[in-house]
C-alpha cells in the first residue's frame, strides 16, 4: 500500500515557500506537484494534483498566495524597471496569469501612456540612448538604430518618438 500524501507537509511546504517567494497559484500548483513526486513518488498523478489543489485552495482562503496582488507588485516593479507593457504582459503570462486578468489591470491605469512613457525614459537612462545619449544623436540612422532598440523592448513607436523629442524636462 502506498504511503498517502500527508497534508500537514504539504502545507508546512506552500508556507516555507510563500515566505520566501512571491507566487501565483499555478506556480504554487507546479512547485508542489514536483515535491509530491519526490516525496511520495508511488502516488498517482490525480491523487497528488487532488490534494495539491486543496493545499492551494488553503493558501489562499488565509490570503497566502493572491494572483492580483502579485499582478500589481509585477506591474509596479517593471515598471520601475523601464519595461513596456508588452514585456510586463509576457512576464505576467509566464507566471500563469490569464492575459485577460493582465490586459484588465494594465488598462484600468488611467495614466498608462504617461507611465509607458516614464518606463521608456528609465530604459533610455539606462542604455543611454535617445536625450541620454552620451553623445548627441545628429545622425539620422543612430536615431533610428536607437529607437529600434527602444522599439524592440515593446514600446510603441510614439513612445519611441517623444523619447526622442524629450529635452529632459522633469
Amino acid at each position: 500500500m502506498p504511503n498517502p500524501i500527508n497534508p500537514k507537509r504539504l502545507k508546512n511546504k506552500a508556507t516555507n515557500y510563500l515566505a520566501r517567494y512571491a507566487s501565483t497559484e499555478e506556480k504554487l500548483t507546479l512547485i508542489l506537484l514536483k515535491y509530491t513526486k519526490k516525496k511520495w513518488p508511488e502516488i498517482t498523478i490525480e491523487e497528488a494534483l487532488k490534494c495539491v489543489k486543496q493545499t492551494v485552495d488553503w493558501c489562499r482562503e488565509k490570503g497566502y498566495v493572491n494572483d492580483y496582488d502579485y499582478m500589481i507588485m509585477k506591474v509596479r516593479a517593471g515598471r520601475s524597471k523601464g519595461q513596456s507593457a508588452k514585456q510586463i504582459t509576457q512576464n505576467l503570462f509566464q507566471a500563469g496569469l490569464s492575459k485577460s486578468l493582465i490586459s484588465n489591470a494594465l488598462l484600468e491605469d488611467e495614466n498608462f501612456f504617461e507611465k509607458e512613457f516614464e518606463a521608456a525614459l528609465i530604459m533610455a537612462k539606462k542604455k543611454k540612448i535617445g536625450p541620454f545619449s552620451l553623445i548627441p544623436v545628429t545622425d539620422q540612422t543612430e536615431r533610428t538604430r536607437q529607437m529600434a532598440r527602444l522599439a524592440r523592448a515593446g514600446f510603441d513607436y510614439e513612445i519611441c518618438k517623444n523619447v526622442f523629442d524629450y529635452l529632459g524636462e522633469t
